[in-house]
């Protein structure tokens, strides 16, 4: 296996950083997205897996890449039962040969979530991002006896300040008390830095 300094300089560098930006009880979302980002961030695809599903019915799940705007995300999933225990897991990919897990993994409660208070750094930052493009998801519980239709963006101000150019893929699960799977999928990102010359973070 090669080795690359750089790459693994980047890595290290991007660990500090997300660390510094969300190991804080301090930590405020809407102060993230006013940072000016040295990245450009494009959805390249959304896959959902495990279809049909046995407590919900699934009708759409599809990215449209539309020229010099984010990537449109909609999502159509019939709901019929009503569950007070939402379970949201995640975990972020990074692709060197293959995809590998890199820095964000774990699950949250949604509906615990919404009523504790939110000190986890990690899992609030998750939550937060889930409130932007998917505000029905983040609701007073019980979730359900509904059809959710979601069109969304995943904007650039919703990624941590500093993250290493490359491809990513973001692993998303909903599931039931009884760990039945709800909804699968996962999203696809292109990361790369802004401007002519190269940067420590880009390779």
């Amino acid at each position: 296996m090669k080795c690359y300094p750089q790459l693994w300089l980047s890595f290290i560098f991007a660990r500090w950083a997300f660390h510094c930006c969300f190991a804080t009880e301090m930590f405020d979302f809407e102060e993230l997205k006013n940072e000016t980002r040295p990245f450009q961030l494009q959805v390249m695809r959304l896959v959902c897996l495990d279809a049909p599903y046995e407590e919900t019915v699934l009708t759409l799940c599809r990215a449209f890449l539309r020229r010099n705007q984010p990537t449109l995300l909609r999502v159509t999933l019939e709901v019929s039962g009503l569950y007070n225990y939402v379970l949201l897991q995640f975990r972020l990919h990074y692709k060197f040969r293959t995809y590998q897990p890199f820095l964000i993994d774990g699950e949250i409660d949604i509906c615990t979530f919404v009523k504790e208070s939110k000190l986890d750094p990690v899992p609030s930052y998750i939550y937060s991002v889930m409130q932007e493009v998917a505000p029905d998801l983040s609701a007073p519980c019980p979730l359900g006896n509904k059809t959710f239709n979601v069109t969304t963006m995943f904007k650039v101000e919703y990624a941590p300040k500093s993250v290493p150019a490359g491809d990513y893929r973001m692993d998303i699960r909903v599931a039931s008390r009884a760990n039945v799977t709800l909804i699968n999928f996962q999203v696809y990102v292109a990361v790369r830095r802004k401007g002519v010359l190269g940067s420590m973070l880009d390779w």
